[in-house]
């Protein structure tokens, strides 16, 4: 399991939203970030996606996000993938892939 975390472009949002929505995945989180980059040119407003995946929707997953959220310009954003030792559902106990 991975979990994967992108900053994107707040006007690219609604865009990534409808695909991933699409593409079956669980689920996602998603946060208002502020945050600056390489060219250290202010504080920007950005989207956080965060989703848990399991490990063969990894490719999918990054291929679909950086497709949809990429203009060419700088600050397009970034897209981390993280271990996930382990995942719980709260309601049912259930852990593992279960859990997502």
């Amino acid at each position: 399991m991975k979990k994967i975390e992108a900053i994107v472009r707040k006007e690219k949002f609604d865009e990534i939203y409808k695909v991933l929505e699409n593409s079956g995945i669980g689920g996602m989180t998603v946060t208002d970030a502020r945050g600056f980059g390489h060219h250290r040119n202010g504080l920007k407003e950005k989207m956080k996606i965060e989703l848990y995946v399991d490990e063969f929707q990894v490719e999918k997953v990054v291929e679909m996000i950086r497709r949809t959220a990429e203009t060419g310009i700088t600050g397009d954003g970034k897209i981390a993938i993280l271990p996930l030792e382990n995942i719980y559902r709260i309601r049912t106990g259930e852990e593992g892939a279960s859990a997502i």
